[in-house]
């Protein structure tokens, strides 16, 4: 090797190093901050999957979301929403999917709220059938 060679070697060391360091400081200065949780739950229906979505603390602000994935029966409408075990009224969203077909999804309706303690259950309105209620999930603390 030459002697210009081993210099760029130990150039480019030193370089990534400095760039591990870099990376790894700023890695552990964004994990320092509020760290924001998640939770899931499915519930599955018989003819598809209803599930719900928390992402943030009791206290704050955070996000819902509500989303169901059909799997067999007929074509239906509709809509989404989401409700406190501790009492309040359901939260539904504007929009109605359909027609849903096996193999169809909503997507996830996503509602910015205020997250108090307590859980939340996800609902969805079948248009012109009545609304059903899956499993809840509690808001982490």
């Amino acid at each position: 090797m030459t002697m210009t060679t081993r210099a760029r070697i130990r150039t480019a060391a030193a370089l990534g190093t400095l760039l591990l360091v870099a990376t790894t400081g700023s890695a552990q200065a964004a994990g320092t901050g509020s760290v924001r949780a998640y939770v899931q739950r499915c519930t599955d229906l018989g003819r598809g999957d209803l599930c719900i979505d928390v992402n943030g603390r009791v206290g704050g602000q955070g996000r819902i979301g509500v989303g169901y994935w059909k799997r067999s029966g007929d074509a239906v409408h509709v809509r989404l929403g989401w409700q406190n075990t501790t009492g309040g009224g359901a939260n539904f969203s504007r929009t109605v999917h359909g027609p849903l077909v096996p193999g169809a999804t909503t997507g996830t309706e996503t509602w910015s709220t205020y997250l108090a303690a307590g859980c939340v259950y996800p609902l969805i309105e079948v248009v012109g059938q009545g609304t059903l209620k899956g499993k809840e999930v509690c808001v982490p603390s």
